[in-house]
């Protein structure tokens, strides 16, 4: 049977109006407090009162559903709190106030039993990098679990990434104390997973501001240097050094952008430090070359690589070095050891490499190195 007219016209009626019904409450529904915050809150330089409720409803909202216990729920309110740390001009304002909002779910996930609630606590801290969130990531760092010691370790990084692109909302201080308990972390532990972790953040160390932040670039230089060096130079010619070769090209051209980097200054003890780590990494195979337990030509791909990240790396800091004593930079001469090594020159790689590092050698004796530093 066909609808009558006015059966026709009232769903002519009826119909626009239910979908302008809906799309009301949608929007109604998303716009109420708590759902989201407006970007003008995210990227404000100060943050006033009524800004202040707004982020202090939006945690209130999704605090409950981090702590709820179901995976779907935390997943959402994970994504939810972090979100407005994400994307660009994020404010230093912001991300303080955000934290002292914050400061009770942190709390409570930080001492809960919960693996799964601490890993929560590492995540927000890392992106919210202020000093409260960095005792935070440190509290961890020597944890029991090594699966929270490793998220730790790499939240550390992350600090130090959200440092670089939305500014400083933490002290150099915090920074150095952060870069020290890597540096233990590094030296308390002889699992692989653990050192190059530390290594990876201290790696995003080398790339802190200098203007606000003081020496914390150079000391992230320096303890990556030494946590990447000592490891070089305790191997034996037998040693099969291609985990300690593999931390030194990441370490490598981590130190070579940061002391290029001219929006940023580095001290004379980070650059010796960067002069030293380059050393080191072209001594493991010089060494293993004298003792003739040198890798044939075709399976040295690690090696090569790993000489080439270094002699850039000596270059470089060796520059570095000669301009912060106000001396010419003529006479610092690019090398090409890693050339030599891939053809399997190496008689020509050992002459050169010794007389550029071995006992009583400029390099040696210019920054006071041991005489065995690099040739023993």
């Amino acid at each position: 049977m066909n609808p009558t007219p006015t059966a026709s016209l009232i769903a002519r009626f009826i119909r626009p109006l239910c979908v302008l019904t809906l799309a009301l409450s949608t929007g109604i529904a998303a716009a109420q407090p708590g759902n989201s915050l407006p970007r003008s809150t995210v990227e404000t330089i100060s943050v006033n009162p009524g800004q202040r409720t707004q982020i202090q409803q939006f945690v209130d909202n999704w605090s409950p559903r981090v702590t709820s216990g179901d995976a779907q729920d935390t997943k959402r309110g994970l994504e939810a709190l972090t979100d407005p740390l994400q994307g660009r001009g994020v404010s230093v304002a912001f991300r303080q106030a955000y934290t002292q909002s914050l400061d009770s779910l942190l709390d409570d996930l930080e001492n809960s039993t919960s693996v799964a609630d601490q890993l929560s606590m590492l995540r927000i801290s890392g992106d919210l990098a202020t000093p409260a969130a960095v005792n935070r990531v440190r509290s961890l760092m020597d944890d029991d679990d090594m699966g929270v010691r490793l998220f730790a370790i790499s939240r550390a990084g992350q600090v130090f990434e959200t440092t670089r692109v939305h500014g400083p909302a933490m002290t150099g201080n915090d920074a150095n104390a952060l870069i020290e308990a890597l540096t233990q972390a590094a030296q308390n532990n002889e699992n692989e997973e653990i050192i190059r972790a530390c290594a990876r953040a201290l790696a995003s160390g080398t790339s802190l501001g200098t203007r606000d932040l003081g020496d914390s670039r150079s000391n992230a230089i320096i303890a990556l240097s030494d946590l990447v060096g000592d490891r070089l130079t305790a191997l034996n010619p037998n040693d099969d050094p291609s985990f300690a070769q593999s931390l030194a090209i990441d370490a490598a051209s981590a130190t070579t952008r940061s002391i290029s980097d001219i929006t940023a200054n580095v001290n004379a003890e980070a650059a010796r430090a960067a002069v030293r780590l380059g050393g080191d990494i072209i001594s493991v195979p010089l060494r293993r070359v004298l003792a003739k337990t040198i890798e044939p030509k075709a399976e040295r791909e690690l090696t090569v690589s790993s000489v080439q990240s270094g002699e850039t790396l000596l270059y470089f800091a060796r520059r570095k070095a000669a301009e912060l004593k106000g001396q010419s930079v003529n006479n610092i001469l690019t090398t090409r050891f890693s050339e030599l090594l891939e053809a399997g020159e190496d008689r020509d790689f050992r002459d050169d490499a010794a007389a550029l590092l071995g006992p009583g050698s400029p390099i040696v004796t210019e920054f006071e190195f041991k005489d065995g530093r690099f040739l023993r």
